[in-house]
């Protein structure tokens, strides 16, 4: 995209896009909680129960001894330095290791998998993906912030995540920031939202377990919901009357 069709673009009527972005967040809520039911259904109806119980998974991690948490930090690490997106991977990360460990773990593939990302975008692809983020008024937003707060702005867009997270990572590189506070930033940030997700899938397994569930699992999903919406939230709060 040329800069003239990003200027364009940003000249559409207000009324419109902010529109889309209402939709586009209706539907994401959607999707998730037809997502859920569904998961409940054949939790229920099928056999798929087994594979998320605690005897299935304690035998799973025993065969793989030690390495299981190595490994699962490897794959993740991996998976985000290629772009492929990680909400499969962290759901799982509750799954096999629990609230507190999957937590943890997620924290270091995920914040690994940011930095290697950023360091192929700052030295190795620097001019492909400048093609495909440079010109983009979002990355000029970025850019902006980045260079004008820092370790602080990564934190706040870890946290409310308004740019996509394997975006975000690749992009950051093509920024001055330095990586001492794009590290820091994003370590601290994704943390939260981390957490939320990964509580989420243990509650769900322990409940199709048959060991727990209920009002955690409950909260964990109004979480998750709260998480979906957050961007919107943030960016109609953000609006000015000058805007």
């Amino acid at each position: 995209m040329s800069l003239p069709e990003a200027e364009k673009e940003n000249d559409q009527p207000e009324g419109l896009d902010d529109g889309a972005k209402t939709g586009n967040a209706t539907i994401k809520l959607i999707a998730f909680v037809s997502l859920a039911v569904l998961v409940a259904f054949l939790f229920k109806t099928t056999g798929i129960g087994y594979y998320f119980s605690r005897e299935f998974i304690e035998n799973l991690l025993t065969q793989m001894g030690a390495f299981a948490p190595l490994g699962f930090i490897l794959v993740y690490t991996v998976a985000t330095v290629l772009g492929v997106p990680g909400t499969i991977i962290t759901l799982l990360g509750g799954v096999l290791f629990g609230t507190m460990l999957g937590g943890v773990l997620v924290v270091i593939g995920a914040t690994l998998g940011a930095c290697g990302a950023f360091f192929v975008a700052r030295f190795l692809a620097r001019d492909f993906i400048a093609e495909k983020f440079g010109n983009a008024a979002w990355f000029r937003k970025l850019d902006e912030g980045m260079e004008r707060d820092g370790m602080y702005y990564v934190l706040f867009v870890r946290l409310v995540p308004v740019f996509p997270f394997n975006g975000l990572n690749f992009a950051s590189g093509l920024t001055k920031i330095r990586f001492r506070d794009y590290f820091i930033g994003t370590a601290i940030g994704i943390t939260p939202a981390t957490f939320i997700f990964v509580n989420a899938a243990a509650k769900a397994a322990e409940a199709a377990a048959g060991e727990g569930g209920g009002a955690g699992l409950y909260i964990s999903f109004a979480l998750l919901g709260v998480l979906i919406l957050a961007p919107l939230i943030y960016k109609k709060y953000k609006k000015s009357p000058e805007d």
